[in-house]
């Protein structure tokens, strides 16, 4: 399931990846036309509609995108075109560092980690025993340097104890990450009534998938669910 920083493919009449429909959708949703009101007002669903299209028109004749010295076509949004750097460049700053989830109108965006920090937390997990799995440190280490430069997941600390002896398992926290509402609104796992995207999950499970011995599982807590990754020892 990759990430797609930027637009993928072309999105207009009749054509349209979800996760690039989404990705101009959401744009829109922050950018104000003349009449103070964003140009996009419904969900953020990633489906290609009459509605999203009239959105890109005024977007392009507001913005004088469509003037005959112009490459760009009506109500078309293509990757390397003028209207979608203008899309880009218009839009609100909170939405710097927007990513889509291939196949999906699931959108997020990453914490503003630094090199130090993430260098902190893969050296912790390299030195941590894990009261003394040290299996499961490699496990979480291999982990750390596939996901921690690509999409900053934090793993918490430390391994909370188990009822069986031979399995442990590290809560999987998404700190400081942020994602997009069906409403456009930013969200968090901060905030009360917020549930993580199925889409991440599944985006944490497909980068643990290439690392033996460990195994993403959703758990209920606190009425919350959290994902941790078990190591059955």
């Amino acid at each position: 399931m990759p990430v797609i920083a930027y637009l993928e493919t072309s999105v207009g009449p009749g054509i349209g990846q979800p996760h690039d429909i989404a990705l101009v959708q959401a744009l829109l949703a922050h950018i104000r036309d003349l009449s103070g009101r964003p140009y996009w007002s419904d969900r953020i669903d990633g489906l290609a509609s009459d509605a999203l299209l009239d959105a890109i028109n005024r977007f392009q004749e507001e913005f004088g995108l469509l003037d005959d010295a112009g490459d760009d076509i009506r109500a078309m949004i293509s990757p390397a075109s003028v209207t979608f750097q203008c899309l880009r460049e218009a839009t609100a700053p909170v939405l710097a560092g927007l990513r889509a989830i291939s196949g999906t109108a699931s959108l997020y965006i990453p914490p503003h980690c630094g090199e130090q920090v993430l260098g902190v937390m893969t050296a912790k997990l390299r030195t941590l025993g894990y009261e003394g799995d040290a299996v499961l440190g490699r496990r979480l280490a291999a982990l750390a340097e596939r996901v921690f430069d690509r999409h900053r997941f934090l793993i918490r600390f430390p391994a909370p104890e188990d009822r069986a002896p031979r399995i442990q398992r590290v809560r999987v926290h998404f700190h400081g990450l942020k994602w997009l509402t069906e409403q456009a609104r930013l969200t968090s796992s901060e905030q009360p009534d917020s549930p993580v995207p199925e889409a991440i999950w599944s985006l944490v499970a497909t980068e643990t998938r290439p690392v033996g011995g460990l195994a993403p599982e959703q758990i209920d807590y606190a009425g919350c669910q959290e994902l941790w990754l078990r190591h059955d020892g």
